[in-house]
């Protein structure tokens, strides 16, 4: 029923576009979403994808932006078949929690949960998005808390030249989904609006070798809509008014396990690109309120029945925020920009646990308040027509109240556990500077140095999980993380050709890490949790100190008027240099991180209506656990992509991902079960624009 009112939703919105088409097509207002990038944006590492790569095979946005190495969720899984408390970002290996430790901003407006950190990237179908681009490094600059390895950018799709996007498109695993864009005029403005679903019956995450009756494909069903209308004043000024709604269900694996997330979310921008007399400015205020529930299960040892053993049965999370932005040109030859911002959190689990088979016996509520305000300035100079430089400072003001955590027994209603968590709240001061300078016509060269902080979620302070016989307990007492870092690169350019060189070192400080307590089954009294047999016993601590060094490379090359090729590299070794809390870390790899990542893109047209594209995506092998015990083994995939226009309307295309099937080693528990990534996936589609 669900989807087929949401194909019915996309066909609806697509008949609205083309009949407001018919009847006005020169008046509709189309204008920016956000100012135009900073002056400073060349000095620091970023790669822009726009597009062949996000029109190309991959399913989910996620999917499409490992063509940058170093991107990627918490674990080597698409997001398609990953529970969403697992799909925070990580950037250059500086990423390994449920949390991540990237900050990513869909028209200026922060995606990231406001419990978890997490992205849902199931409702950002690359079809939505214009352009996505990728900061790697640089600290918190004027982005702050949550941008401590980097920033996401991505700008909706705008349909500056026609009133209508749409695609639909059906592969392997019973899987469809479709997406539809429309422009109208309304009201003095502009009336647009996104749709989409994806419904799949999904893929085992356990290979046919170790899954048993119990298993189940990890199917999802999603779907949501945004609508948003802009207007222009007479100063120059564009507001806008975006509302959207999305609903994500999700099957773990198992008759058991799955959850189910619902979003809704509210904001209001304006952007005034300034003029001679007056600054630029940007403003963005924002809500969102989402409805959480999840359930965790645990398999019998043939794996022939499954049993729940976490229920989160009511997680309800708030996320309020704004912020600001002037620039300032001209100032005495200096570009300056100033700006501020607030976040505000409240979230709390509700769940069911300790069920040894006869049903749950215990109940917990676990929660808080946090919230983040701070506050930037930063100054820009061309020193010459070949050398620029800038550096900046920020300070933000964090505070965490009202924790509570507390635990009943359901069988007598008596209370097990009543804690109130003393309130914190403290300074961070960070900053960033940095100088780009062109030595010939086909040379640049650029170095930066930069720190950045991020305060512990909700998620991380207050609420456990449990993975299969894995489980992780919260820590109301963790400290910020911070980090200090600095790079340097050569940028070539001649012609066609051009490739970028850049070496980096992050000293990650108190980092937030799943550190392993024991691996010893039965009944642990400090923290009154049975571990099951096969299992382990994790929490989230603070250790002293994680330091990496790596290499970034990125090239492409336009070979002839119908081919490009494009490709890059990352080496990091991100390492545990200090733990106090858990000493035997010392010199342990961060798991989750693989040391070698690369990509290889090739795109060619041998006809104006043909498009053929392969993409090569390599990564090496790496740890699934803190203690180095349990290695994923790498692997190599190849996506590939073939689109043929129609008219200069209507595209058709079938595309693979994973075409040869490669093994992907997603997880892997303390009992040896190994959770697998996509297999191949074959699509055919169908994209029509007006």
């Amino acid at each position: 029923m669900t989807r087929n009112f949401s194909i019915l939703a996309v066909i609806c919105l697509s008949l609205v576009a083309a009949e407001t088409r018919s009847q006005s097509v020169d008046e509709i207002l189309v204008t920016s979403k956000r100012l135009p990038d900073s002056l400073s944006s060349g000095v620091y590492s970023a790669q822009e994808l726009t597009g062949t790569v996000l029109d190309g095979p991959s399913f989910g946005l996620d999917a499409a932006l490992r063509r940058v190495p170093g991107f990627g969720l918490f674990r080597r899984q698409a997001s398609r078949a990953a529970h969403p408390t697992t799909q925070g970002v990580s950037l250059r290996g500086l990423g390994p929690n449920g949390a991540g430790r990237t900050l990513v901003l869909l028209d200026g407006v922060p995606l990231n949960d406001p419990l978890g950190g997490w992205v849902e990237w199931v409702h950002l179908p690359p079809s939505t998005i214009q352009r996505a681009t990728i900061v790697r490094g640089g600290g918190s600059g004027t982005w702050g808390n949550a941008a401590l390895a980097g920033v996401v950018r991505l700008d909706s799709r705008s349909l500056s030249d026609e009133n209508l996007r749409a695609e639909i498109r059906y592969g392997s695993k019973d899987s469809i989904a479709g997406s539809a864009l429309f422009n109208a005029d309304a009201a003095g403005g502009s009336l647009s609006g996104a749709v989409h679903f994806s419904d799949s019956g999904g893929f085992f995450l356990v290979g046919s070798d170790q899954r048993g009756a119990a298993d189940l494909p990890a199917a999802r069903h999603n779907e949501g809509l945004r609508l948003n209308w802009r207007t222009e004043t007479e100063s120059g000024t564009v507001w806008s008014l975006s509302a959207d709604a999305a609903s994500d269900t999700f099957v773990n694996g198992s008759s058991e396990a799955g959850a189910q997330t619902d979003t809704y979310g509210l904001s209001l921008s304006a952007v005034n690109p300034g003029s001679s007399s007056g600054p630029a400015w940007q403003t963005h205020v924002y809500a969102r309120q989402k409805d959480f529930q999840s359930v965790f299960a645990a398999f019998d040892g043939t794996r022939s029945s499954v049993r729940p053993v976490l229920d989160q049965f009511d997680v309800p999370v708030l996320g309020l925020g704004a912020n600001f932005l002037l620039r300032w040109s001209d100032v005495n030859d200096w570009t300056i920009e100033s700006g501020a911002d607030i976040r505000f959190s409240d979230g709390e689990t509700n769940e069911a646990f300790r069920n040894f088979g006869a049903g749950f016996t215990r109940q917990r509520t676990a929660g808080g308040e946090q919230l983040v305000a701070g506050s930037f300035v930063e100054g820009h100079r061309q020193l010459s027509t070949r050398t620029l430089i800038t550096f900046g400072v920020r300070a933000d003001y964090w505070s965490q109240s009202k924790g509570i955590r507390r635990e009943t027994d359901l069988t007598n209603d008596s209370i097990l556990v009543d804690r109130s968590f003393a309130g914190r709240d403290g300074v961070s001061v960070n900053g960033r500077a940095g100088f780009r300078t062109q030595i010939s016509e086909t040379l640049d060269v650029r170095s930066t140095v930069y720190s950045g902080f991020r305060v512990p979620t909700l998620n991380e302070l207050y609420r456990p999980f449990r993975v299969g016989n894995d489980i992780t307990e919260a820590n109301e007492a963790l400290v910020n993380e911070r980090m200090v870092g600095a790079e340097a690169a050569v940028i070539w350019s001649r012609g066609n050709a051009s490739a970028q060189a850049t070496v980096f070192r992050n000293d990650l400080f108190d980092p937030v890490l799943n550190t392993t307590i024991t691996n010893t089954p039965g009944f642990n009294s400090e923290f009154g949790v049975f571990i099951p047999g096969g299992g382990s016993l994790r929490q989230r601590r603070n250790v002293d100190r994680v330091e990496t060094w790596g290499v970034e490379f990125d090239a492409s090359l336009q070979i002839s008027e119908r081919v490009q090729a494009r490709a890059g590299y990352l080496f990091t070794d991100p390492k545990i240099a200090n733990s106090r809390v858990a000493p035997a870390l010392e010199g342990n790899r961060l798991a989750q991180v693989a040391k070698h990542q690369a990509t290889f893109g090739l795109m060619f047209t041998p006809t104006d209506r043909l498009r053929l594209t392969a993409d090569l995506l390599l990564s090496s092998d790496q740890f699934e656990d803190d203690l180095n015990s349990r290695v994923l083994k790498g692997a190599a995939t190849v996506d590939v992509y073939a689109g043929y226009d129609l008219t200069d309307s209507i595209e058709v295309y079938v595309a693979a991902e994973n075409l040869f099937d490669e093994r992907v080693e997603a997880g892997r528990t303390a009992a040896g079960l190994v959770t697998l990534g996509p297999p191949v996936f074959l699509w055919t589609g169908l994209r029509l624009k007006y």
